[in-house]
């Protein structure tokens, strides 16, 4: 049995430290104002001097709906945390899904196997 546990989804504005600490990435949602293009990069690390794990792109402010990376599956692990770097000349909002890692707890995910240990 899968055990699922997300850390509460909380929208950001501007480049921030998105969670500190071992983690596991699973993707965003992306909304913007419809005009400007937003540019996201987002780290493996409390900033921008980590490794890319979702590489920069720009996304299209014109699309019809929600851009964004999701679906993540099983995730990618984060070591120290996970940055989000945003550059828009507008109004964006970046949704960033991730789900904390808890060596010693019961919900431990393995980082080479899929199953929760429970």
């Amino acid at each position: 049995m899968y055990k699922t546990l997300n850390a509460t989804p909380t929208k950001i504005t501007s480049s921030t430290a998105v969670y500190t600490g071992a983690c596991e990435f699973r993707g965003f949602l992306l909304g913007t104002d419809g005009v400007n293009d937003p540019v996201i990069t987002i780290y493996n690390g409390a900033s921008n001097a980590g490794g890319e794990i979702v590489p920069t792109a720009t996304y299209d402010a014109s699309a019809l709906g929600l851009n964004g990376a999701t679906g993540l599956q099983p995730g990618v692990h984060c070591d120290t945390g996970i940055y989000a770097e945003i550059t828009c000349a507008g109004t964006v909002e970046l949704v960033p899904y991730y789900a904390p890692f808890h060596p010693d707890s019961t919900l431990h995910r393995s980082i080479q196997g899929h199953k929760y240990r429970g």
